[in-house]
């Protein structure tokens, strides 16, 4: 265990201290990034995100969190003591080692933490799932996979939250304070070895933990024809049509057409646009390739209708990101 890791973890925040002394609830993100519509505080994105692809804390103790969803997926890790938590009506008690995976839009609320209950927050984006990830846990058919794949699709009719229980056995919590000390301590590729090390963390995850099921009566998803559109669209995203991929998979175009709709939520096109402006954000981001070039490429033939979805899916113009 890294001392350094620990020192800070045990130290207490600002926030902590006033909580600890009025133990009310002190908000600790600006209101610009809070939604509060129907009673329920809605965390969004703008705030995690704005310079990184992924968000790590340690959550505030000495007061209950009351009850929030937000905009991208959330891993709960006891790095010590234990956490009650109430998971979407469920109330749920975790334990040092355990780790809880909430889907988009999952409902929950975080009870009293004690001076050694800490709790790691680990958040990151949806569109942070890849194939290359769902195709090392494919295998398996875990119910981590499909828990990740119906998120990739956007299925809305799945289990929105898993809990692994710690056997005694595992590794999970040497991959998680790897990606803390890189996290909280930076030094030269920690990014790269942060990212690296996610498909670790759910590989891990899948081997050494037992898993139990939060709403376990909702229907699992494991059709394996949406997991072989999603591969077509992941590699061949700036050419690939509906008609390209029912052609290859032998499927009529309606049929699959229709499948796709009723199984992920969302049409083909809609699942095409997701990768390409996946792929045109980092390239944005990432390269100084002129944008009307970085639109061709990856598969949009109307400049228009890129700047518009574009800004749907970022709330901004690619210009910003520039």
């Amino acid at each position: 265990m890294n001392s350094d890791l620990n020192e800070l973890l045990y130290r207490e925040t600002a926030v902590e201290k006033a909580q600890k002394n009025s133990h009310q609830f002190t908000m600790d993100i600006p209101k610009t990034s809070l939604d509060e519509t129907r009673n329920t505080l809605r965390l969004t994105d703008n705030y995690f995100f704005a310079n990184k692809e992924i968000f790590i804390s340690k959550h505030n103790r000495f007061a209950p969190y009351p009850l929030h969803s937000h905009q991208f997926l959330e891993l709960n890790y006891v790095y010590s003591g234990s956490c009650q938590q109430t998971i979407d009506g469920v109330p749920t008690t975790l334990q040092t080692g355990d780790v809880v995976l909430l889907d988009v839009g999952s409902k929950h609320s975080i009870d009293y933490l004690g001076e050694n209950d800490i709790l790691i927050n680990i958040l990151f984006r949806t569109k942070d799932i890849h194939i290359d990830l769902l195709n090392k846990l494919k295998n398996s058919q875990s119910a981590l996979f499909n828990f990740l794949l119906n998120i990739s699709t956007g299925d809305f009719n799945h289990i929105r939250s898993l809990i692994f229980r710690n056997t005694g056995k595992t590794g999970v919590a040497t991959v998680i304070e790897t990606i803390m000390n890189e996290y909280f301590f930076p030094r030269e590729y920690s990014d790269e070895i942060i990212s690296s090390y996610l498909p670790i963390l759910f590989l891990t995850l899948t081997r050494d933990y037992k898993n139990t099921l939060i709403d376990a009566g909702m229907d699992q998803y494991s059709e394996p024809v949406i997991f072989q559109v999603l591969n077509e669209i992941d590699h061949h995203y700036d050419t690939v049509t509906l008609d390209s991929v029912a052609k290859k998979l032998s499927y009529n175009k309606n049929y699959l057409s229709n499948l796709i709709k009723a199984k992920t939520g969302n049409t083909f096109t809609e699942l095409l646009n997701k990768q390409r402006l996946n792929r045109a954000h980092l390239l944005i981001t990432s390269t100084k390739i002129p944008i009307s070039r970085i639109i061709t490429e990856v598969g949009f033939s109307n400049k228009n209708y890129f700047y518009k979805k574009y800004k749907e899916s970022y709330q901004h113009l690619p210009t910003i990101d520039r």
